[in-house]
């Protein structure tokens, strides 16, 4: 196969993939105050990368034994898509809030470590729920009044980590596939 035919593919399965998926891609995710726009924009050059790399590598391999490989390549990462899919939902159930208090959508990021004075305001008053203490603080435009900054940082990276493996996951598994299927043994 020659590089205009590799890169054309390439570019093809990369668009099916976000265009078909696309909407499932941006609705997981993380929310907005994460720079989800570059998490999204990474994965697909990451994605194309992974999808032109695979033919550069497997070109002088004789076929019937990269069917299996990519086939074995693609049952891997079908397992460790499940698992960064599973990390991922929990770090984004842990690491995000709704606000208002009783909204039901997530598009908020949490810290990881409260500030001294929310600390306080939570042992004073441990039924409150996420939103109720960003309430108390003034809001989500305080956030640094509730967390310190550099968790909330952490937890925007942690977000955005694991978005991008779960996507990459899915596209290699996919990849991987594709490969696997249409790896044509040559007659004897």
């Amino acid at each position: 196969m020659d590089t205009k035919t590799i890169l054309t593919r390439g570019i093809e399965v990369v668009t099916f993939l976000f265009a078909g998926f696309g909407s499932f891609l941006l609705g997981i995710a993380p929310p907005g105050e994460t720079d989800s726009q570059f998490a999204v924009g990474a994965s697909s050059m990451l994605a194309l990368f992974v999808l032109l790399f695979i033919p550069a590598v497997t070109k002088d391999q004789p076929p019937g034994r990269m069917k299996k490989v990519w086939l074995s390549v693609s049952l891997a990462f079908f397992v460790l898509a499940i698992i960064t899919s599973i990390v991922y939902k929990g770090n984004l159930d842990k690491l995000t809030f709704a606000y208002p208090p009783g909204e039901k959508k997530a598009e908020h990021i949490a810290g990881t470590i409260m500030t001294p004075d929310a600390e306080r305001f939570l042992k004073d008053n441990p039924s409150k729920a996420t939103a109720e203490i960003v309430a108390a603080f003034e809001g989500p435009a305080y956030l640094e009044r509730v967390w310190t900054a550099e968790s909330i940082r952490r937890s925007k990276l942690i977000l955005t980590a694991n978005y991008v493996v779960v996507v990459l996951a899915t596209a290699i598994m996919l990849f991987g596939l594709t490969e696997g299927i249409l790896v044509v043994p040559k007659s004897t």
